[in-house]
């Protein structure tokens, strides 16, 4: 069996980053935002054999559930997303992290710090294994977010992810993960391992930080309590499969992006525009023109 990403979740717990105090005006601002940018958004059809929800029924979660179920959110005391590099990586491989290092301080409106990089010599060896079809070392992901990245967390840190070359993979049973996530620790792990050559080509490189983006995204919502979403095509959904993950966007659906909104108290219209700027700058076109009809629809413009 092979996932694309896990999330453990496990929320609203009482040691979160910060805790919600149910509806307020702040959500209550969001929701004409919510009910302008619906019509730009592919609603979410029947499941494929073999795709996340033909395996995995889930409930999904509107913005109302998430404001109401008091979620873990960032803090004036924990707002920075750390990033931890495990193990080693090539030039254009640190490239491809300090890009979505960007990409996820504009996503989330939050600063990103870089943490000393780990090496891999620092799992034990009950911790990694050979690929038992394919060859290749693999690190155990529980055990990553388990022993190496909790008692790393800084008290100013909102969560923390690790970031590896290495394939992953979650434990007995499993073929591989590309990410996996405890809400109930606000630590995270992903790996760019099948994200292709990103020394390949220009055209590799961006394929492969548009996946990296992904993940890191997709698994940080997860630690800040957003579920997988099930209403719209949208970077929040399961994906059982690289190809499945593929068709993702990079943006959230309206309802998963007023959780961030909220939850970081940043105004929808200033993020869009940062984010599609981004989006123009590295060739990411598809995203760009969404990012793009959403600012149009927000400033009252007509959309083509």
């Amino acid at each position: 069996l092979s996932v694309a990403i896990i999330a453990v979740l496990i929320p609203f717990l009482s040691h979160a980053a910060g805790r919600g105090g149910g509806w307020d005006a702040r959500a209550e601002a969001l929701r004409p935002t919510i009910k302008k940018l619906r019509s730009l958004h592919k609603p979410l059809g029947q499941p494929a054999p073999g795709e996340w929800l033909s395996r995995h029924k889930e409930p999904g979660q509107t913005f109302k559930q998430y404001v109401v179920q008091q979620p873990i959110q960032p803090s004036d005391e924990r707002g920075i997303i750390y990033i931890l590099p495990i193990g080693a990586f090539a030039e254009d491989q640190r490239k491809v992290i300090e890009l979505t290092s960007e990409y996820l301080s504009l996503f989330y409106s939050l600063p990103v710090k870089m943490m000393e990089a780990l090496p891999t010599s620092k799992i034990p060896p009950g911790a990694r294994r050979m690929h038992p079809a394919m060859g290749g070392e693999q690190l155990l992901s529980t055990y990553i977010l388990s022993q190496v990245l909790k008692p790393r967390l800084p008290k100013d840190g909102c969560v923390i992810l690790g970031l590896t070359a290495t394939d992953l993979w979650p434990g007995k049973d499993w073929n591989f993960v590309f990410g996996q996530a405890s809400t109930r620790e606000r630590i995270g792990v992903w790996s760019i391992y099948r994200n292709g050559d990103s020394s390949a080509s220009k055209e590799a490189f961006r394929l492969c930080l548009l996946r990296t983006i992904k993940t890191a995204v997709h698994e940080t919502g997860h630690m800040f309590s957003i579920r997988h979403c099930t209403a719209y095509e949208c970077l929040m959904c399961g994906s059982n499969s690289l190809a499945e993950s593929d068709g993702r966007p990079i943006a959230f659906c309206p309802e998963c992006m007023a959780k961030v909104c909220w939850s970081t108290k940043v105004e929808p219209l200033k993020r869009m525009r940062k984010l599609a700027a981004f989006c123009k700058t590295h060739g990411f076109d598809p995203d760009y023109k969404l990012y793009s009809k959403q600012i149009a629809v927000l400033e009252g413009k007509a959309v083509e």
